[in-house]
């Protein structure tokens, strides 16, 4: 007996259909997860964007903080700005008088303001500082940053800034072990500091610092060792670091505020990669301006 079999499958026709079925729903599904990641995409370069300018944000503050009260200067650079300050690196009180604790100090230990004086004691020691390291000097009372550079760059005597051949040394105080000693060879005129200071408060500085933002070039950059100037620079030369490299504005405001009061400098800085994708940012920093 001969049986006839029966056998399905797809035809050409039905074939095509299914195929321009699924490239369909491929382009469509392909459309529907384009745009998350596209998104996610966005985000992550702007997210970028935002640690590079934080982190610029970030190390300006950190040097406005250690820089030294009242040496703050701000001036305008076509669309960007030059900020430049004194850093800091250690403060301690001097000894002026006799007190209870030392009854019998003398010229050796008492700072004197009325002539030049060569050594002196401070009240306890520095908190970092173990030795002065050449360029370094001593700052008391600098209430203005025009009177600071002005003494730091003519060598002022009486001033309120060591001179810049002035040698310094450190030691401990012979006459009492618990306070560090200070020694100034200024040459053959000896330095007289012009102003005391109410707190009894002096700095150690070494060279300035600068910011130095710019628009057109796209770059936000640090410098510093470089020499003083009368006239605030706007390429002060020294060691330089690009902070920002896809820079597309900034702006800076000062309120330089009093002795009793810090000033606020307020920071805004606007990045982008060249893509389309950009970030502003805001940082306002808080300037002790006590002498």
């Amino acid at each position: 007996m001969i049986r006839n079999s029966s056998q399905s499958g797809f035809s050409l026709l039905e074939l095509i259909v299914v195929v321009i079925l699924v490239g369909i729903l491929a382009i469509g599904g392909g459309m529907l997860i384009a745009t998350p990641i596209e998104a996610y995409d966005a985000q992550q370069r702007r997210q970028q964007l935002v640690d590079q300018g934080e982190m610029a944000l970030r190390q300006i503050a950190a040097d406005v903080r250690r820089a030294l009260p009242n040496s703050l200067r701000l001036r305008t650079v076509g669309t960007g700005w030059a900020l430049e300050m004194v850093s800091a690196l250690d403060g301690a009180r001097y000894r002026d008088q006799n007190d209870d604790a030392v009854p019998l100090a003398g010229a050796a230990e008492i700072l004197e303001f009325s002539a030049g004086d060569t050594d002196f004691n401070l009240l306890g020691t520095f908190s970092n500082l173990g030795a002065f390291a050449a360029g370094q000097r001593i700052v008391i009372y600098s209430t203005s940053p025009a009177t600071l550079y002005q003494h730091a760059v003519t060598g002022s005597n009486p001033g309120i800034v060591t001179p810049a051949g002035a040698n310094l040394t450190l030691s401990a105080s012979a006459l009492y072990p618990a306070e560090q000693h200070i020694e100034i060879d200024n040459g053959v005129t000896d330095f007289q500091f012009a102003q005391q200071s109410p707190g009894q408060r002096l700095f150690v500085i070494d060279s300035p610092i600068s910011y130095i933002c710019n628009p057109a070039t796209g770059r936000l950059r640090r410098h510093d060792s470089y020499g003083f100037n009368l006239v605030q620079p706007t390429a002060p030369g020294g060691n330089s670091v690009s902070v920002v490299a896809q820079l597309l504005g900034c702006n800076m405001t000062y309120v330089i505020g009093t002795s009793q009061r810090g000033g606020i400098l307020s920071i805004e800085i606007s990045v982008g990669d060249g893509s389309g994708e950009s970030a502003n940012l805001l940082h306002q920093v808080h300037v002790e301006n006590v002498p």
